[in-house]
């Protein structure tokens, strides 16, 4: 799954024009949470929407149910997400990286997972804005983890190359979801963090800093 990221992409606006169209509204921050409004990009370009999608049947914004994941497999059959998938109305995340938790001797250990030098790039769907009340929203697609960190989590962000970019917001469902299963998706590595990064209101850069697990 993936439920707290950094989005600290923005001064990396070298690696595409498509991060040029950054949000303003939208700080950075080491401790992006679920219900934040957040960077999404879209063949329209970025916009601020809400982590956390709002049902096209929906006509409340409510934190009563978990939609800021989306399960790659079933996004086109749970009703909740159906209709963002199917009107192919898709989006790409851009983050630093983001953290996963593991149960171990000193308790649930954060670990923060990047790939060296390059932004992630997470595949979403989204909702548009509907009226003054219904903000526009987003969730995180995820797959099954990889090998190399399924230590972490069994689940992981799907994750797309930027050379993939366009044809993940222009294909059909049937395409995107092909596009999806043969991405390999980058070359990651993880460390572990402090546990600071459990409070969402930490945001600081050393919240994404390896610490030595046999000094704590």
């Amino acid at each position: 799954m993936c439920g707290r990221y950094s989005n600290h992409v923005k001064a990396m606006l070298d690696w595409s024009a498509l991060l040029g169209d950054w949000p303003e509204a939208i700080r950075a921050s080491n401790n992006i949470a679920p219900g934040q409004f957040i960077a999404a990009f879209s063949s329209d370009g970025g916009a601020a929407m809400r982590w956390g999608l709002i049902p096209s049947w929906s006509n409340e914004v409510s934190g009563k149910y978990s939609t800021f994941n989306a399960r790659i497999e079933t996004v086109g059959d749970k009703s909740t997400f159906r209709h963002a998938w199917t009107h192919s109305q898709r989006c790409l995340i851009p983050a630093l990286g983001y953290y996963e938790w593991r149960s171990e001797s000193n308790g649930k250990q954060p670990y923060f997972i990047r790939s060296p030098g390059n932004p992630l790039f997470f595949a979403g769907v989204f909702e548009p804005p509907r009226g003054d009340l219904i903000p526009g929203s987003c969730t995180i697609l995820t797959r099954a983890a990889r090998p190399d960190l399924a230590s972490l989590h069994s689940r992981m962000p799907v994750m797309l190359s930027l050379d993939n970019s366009q044809q993940w917001f222009e294909s059909n469902p049937e395409a995107a979801m092909e596009l999806v299963r043969d991405e390999p998706g980058p070359s990651l590595e993880f460390h572990p963090v402090s546990k600071k990064v459990n409070n969402a209101r930490n945001e600081a850069d050393d919240l994404i800093e390896s610490i030595d697990l046999s000094a704590s």
